[in-house]
C-alpha cells in the first residue's frame, strides 16, 4: 500500500498576528510546519510528503525546512492556490497515479500523533474516505440576521472536525475535479467528497491534535509540547 500526503501550508495567517505566515512561526526553536512535517517523516506507512506553500516562498521553505532538517520523504515543494480547495488540487496534481491513498493535513496542527496518523490510514484503507472529529462539548446555535436564534443544534451528533483527512486516489481526485468544474465550495476535503455521494467515516480525533490559529493557540501547543516531552 503506497499512501503520499499532501501539507497544505499555503494559507496567509490573517488572524495570527505575530506573523502573516503562521506556519513559518518559530515554536519551541522550530518553525511550527518543520513540527508537522516531522511526524509524517517519522510514520513508518508515509512514502512522500508534498509541500503547498504560498506563492514565492519556495526557496524560502527549501532553504530554511529542507536544508537545515534534512527530510527525506518531502518529494515536491509546489505554490498554493488563492483558495485552500486550490491548494490541495496544486499537491494532488503532484501525487503518483499508483498511489492508493492520499492524506490532507493541515500544516499548522504540529501535535498530531503517529498512532492517530496510522489509524487514518488504515480506516481509509478500509472505507476510502475518512474524516477525524471530536465531538462538540459546547451548546451550539444557529443564528439569522441582527443574530436572532433560528434554532438550537443537536450537539450529540455534531463534530468539530480535524485533519488528517484520508482518501483513496480515485475518490479525492473526483471530487476536486468535479469542484473545479462546477464550482463547490467547502471547508474541507471531506465535504466535497461528500458532494460526489461518498460516505465518510468519521474517526475520533485528539483534544491535543490543535490547530494553531491564533497566539493564543501558540502558547497552548507550546504548553502541551512541553507535557508531551516529559513522557518520553
Amino acid at each position: 500500500m503506497k499512501v503520499e500526503v499532501v501539507i497544505v501550508a499555503a494559507g496567509r495567517g490573517k488572524r495570527f498576528p505575530e506573523s502573516g505566515l503562521k506556519q513559518f512561526y518559530p515554536l519551541r526553536g522550530k518553525p511550527i510546519l518543520c513540527w508537522t512535517v516531522a511526524k509524517f517523516e517519522e510514520c513508518r506507512l508515509v512514502d512522500r510528503i508534498i509541500l503547498t506553500v504560498p506563492p514565492g516562498k519556495e526557496e524560502y521553505v527549501r532553504e530554511k525546512i529542507l536544508s537545515p532538517f534534512k527530510y527525506k520523504k518531502i518529494k515536491a515543494i509546489v505554490e498554493g492556490g488563492e483558495e485552500r480547495s486550490d491548494s490541495v488540487f496544486q499537491g494532488l496534481k503532484k501525487t503518483e497515479k499508483d498511489t492508493d491513498i492520499i492524506l490532507v493535513h493541515d500544516g499548522v496542527r504540529p501535535l498530531i500523533s503517529l498512532s492517530l496518523i496510522e489509524k487514518v490510514i488504515e480506516e481509509t484503507n478500509k472505507y476510502g474516505a475518512v474524516s477525524l472529529g471530536i465531538p462538540v462539548k459546547e451548546t451550539i446555535k444557529e443564528i439569522k440576521d441582527e443574530n436572532i436564534v433560528v434554532k438550537t443544534l443537536e450537539r450529540e451528533r455534531l463534530y468539530l472536525t480535524q485533519t488528517p483527512q484520508g482518501f483513496k486516489r480515485d475518490i479525492i481526485w473526483e471530487a476536486h475535479k468535479e469542484t473545479r468544474k462546477l464550482g463547490w465550495r467547502a471547508n474541507d476535503d471531506a465535504g466535497l467528497v461528500e458532494r460526489l455521494g461518498q460516505r465518510v467515516k468519521m474517526l475520533l480525533g485528539e483534544e491535543i491534535n490543535i490547530k494553531i490559529t491564533t497566539s493564543l493557540d501558540l502558547k497552548l501547543a507550546e504548553m502541551l509540547l512541553g507535557e508531551t516531552d516529559k513522557c518520553v
